[in-house]
């Protein structure tokens, strides 16, 4: 409370803000400016606490006198809902965790979650200017690093004199391969589940590649296919004119290269650079990445031949942006279709986050955004996204960084519905930028967590040098359920969106539930009580349009949660 009377003293103090004659929006922001709350259907968050409360205001700018009335009632529950896109809480400290490998700088570049909600970030670690080694973290689900593996939850892998570690998966054994470079060749590492080498791969669990004609190689991206086999893409410099190609590689379980796919393991393509890639359920591999300063989409078959049925002859350009573009992340939806993520030059200095459809066959999907693209202005400068992911609900998610503010770069996530508009219900109109460190801090992954919950790696500057970045995000798809004791039930909601009215089904009846509704920041709205039968009918009692969540408890358990939305028509 301390603190908010310092707020409120600060504002008295200021004679040149310019405010109205009422207490409005921008009192508001200005509040939040401050404080690092926000005011908004009579609820105030402070830190990890949710206060409901009842704000009563007398403004006279003539002079410089203001008074605010705060009377607090109560605290909600630690199952209080929490606003889509606000950090987790529960997660490290305040939803975030910094941890450091090296001595002079640290890297995370790809985030995975294990089947047991084990988080792993891959990167690298560098001990001086000239040497780096490659780094897997584990952590467990509350953020911790997990001390059964490797050291303390680190595991280094030696093997090069200066090697990276750009992108990771996970066996379905639970063993975790890590794809990389160095200066000069392709670095590929297989962990163990404890975090030891994996002496059944490679040499000692290690392989390096050095691809004949090129150097320079460098591995962004892997996957692995249902066999075991495993999908290596990038690009390299070619010796003849010192140029960048595409690249990708497929090699068999055990690290040898698999000489039935391509040529002898290897597929070289165009000019370009190759940054993501992924598996069609058909086996034919996606890959997306830059060429010519536009984004590139290309399909092979699982042999390592062009599919002639995508694209032209197997490929598809597009620019979303007039003066340049790159492509760096890749998803396959559920019905086959595409998306591609990365960044576009709207003007010659300024990029923007930029998302493509495309439709199984690589045209442009012409029901997603405009044409099949969207670009997003993120931060006051410039932005980009490095890693993209879908929720369970279909909503898309962009991880990267935007520019323009107090930092050189911060990390940004956007959040866009299935038709490619910003979901407004995140974040602050859809976008939610984060600061971490000292003056740099940028995005390179994202994942979803089953519960829906979002988690995004990559790194900070501590003012000294780089530590690696590890930040988890509520999502309204996860919102204290996972806390909730007790068996949830099925049921059925409809009509979802409701104009007046709608009707909540169960699969067996409840007998003197209760029915709570919370708007999307956490405040409790409605309460009914002695609630039986396995039908319930929602009346929108004056609620306005908007997102809104439910649970039924019977007894001291929530059977029932859920959300549904209220819409004019």
């Amino acid at each position: 409370m301390r603190k908010i009377m310092s707020a409120i003293k600060k504002l008295a103090a200021i004679e040149s803000i310019g405010l109205p004659d009422k207490l409005n929006d921008n009192f508001g922001k200005r509040m939040s400016q401050l404080l690092h709350i926000k005011f908004a259907n009579s609820l105030l968050r402070i830190g990890l606490k949710t206060l409901p409360i009842t704000v009563r205001s007398s403004v006279n700018f003539s002079g410089t006198c203001l008074l605010l009335m705060v009377v607090v009632s109560g605290i909600l529950p630690i199952n209080s809902f929490s606003q889509p896109g606000s950090l987790d809480n529960s997660f490290g400290t305040g939803g975030i965790v910094i941890t450091s490998a090296g001595s002079l700088g640290d890297w995370g570049n790809s985030v995975a979650i294990q089947s047991d909600g084990k988080i792993v970030v891959g990167g690298y670690s560098q001990s001086s200017f000239t040497s780096a080694d490659i780094v897997a973290l584990r952590y467990n689900s509350d953020g911790t690093l997990d001390d059964t593996f490797g050291s303390g939850g680190k595991a280094i892998a030696q093997v090069e004199n200066f090697s990276e570690g750009n992108s990771l998966a996970i066996q379905s054994d639970g063993k975790i391969l890590l794809a990389g470079a160095s200066q000069w060749f392709i670095n590929l590492v297989r962990f163990n589940s404890d975090g030891t080498l994996d002496a059944g791969f490679g040499s000692g669990g290690i392989v390096i590649a050095d691809v004949e004609g090129y150097y320079s190689e460098q591995c962004k991206s892997i996957a692995i296919q249902s066999d075991g086999k495993i999908l290596i893409g990038g690009y390299g410099q070619q010796n003849a004119n010192d140029n960048s190609y595409l690249m990708l590689q497929r090699y068999n379980s055990d690290g040898t290269l698999d000489c039935s796919f391509g040529v002898d393991g290897l597929v070289s393509g165009d000019l370009g650079q190759f940054n993501s890639l992924s598996i069609q359920n058909d086996g034919k591999i996606l890959m997306g990445g830059s060429s010519a300063l536009s984004f590139i989409l290309v399909r092979y078959n699982n042999d390592g031949t062009l599919d002639s049925t995508f694209g032209t002859g197997g490929s598809v350009i597009t620019s979303p942006g007039s003066f340049g573009n790159g492509a760096n992340s890749l998803t396959i939806l559920s019905d086959g279709k595409i998306l591609l993520g990365g960044y576009a030059y709207i003007t010659a200095s300024t990029s923007d986050f930029a998302l493509v459809k495309y439709n199984n066959d690589g045209t442009l999907n012409n029901t997603f955004g405009t044409n099949g693209m969207v670009t997003t202005h993120v931060g006051s400068s410039s932005g980009g996204c490095n890693s993209l992911s879908v929720d369970p609900e279909g909503k898309i998610l962009l991880a990267g960084f935007a520019s323009g503010g107090i930092n050189y770069s911060d990390f940004a996530i956007v959040r866009y519905n299935s038709d490619g508009t910003l979901d407004n219900t995140f974040g602050n109109e859809g976008k939610v930028i984060t600061t971490f460190g000292v003056s740099y801090s940028a995005c390179n992954s994202l994942r979803i967590q089953s519960d829906g919950k979002i988690v995004v790696a990559g790194n900070g500057y501590n003012g000294s040098d780089l530590d690696i970045v590890l930040a988890r995000y509520n999502s309204d798809t996860s919102i204290g359920i996972n806390k909730f004791e007790g068996s949830i039930l099925d049921s059925q909601l409809y009509p979802n969106p409701l104009i007046s009215y709608g009707t909540i089904k169960l699969d067996k009846p409840l007998y003197k539930a209760e029915l709570k509704i919370y708007d999307v920041f956490g405040q409790e709205l409605i309460r009914l009580r002695n609630i039986s039968g396995n039908e319930l009918q929602l009346s929108r009692n004056n609620l306005p349009v908007g997102i809104y969540f439910f649970h039924l408890t019977e007894g001291n358990k929530i059977d029932v949660a859920g959300k549904f939305q209220i819409s004019e028509q």
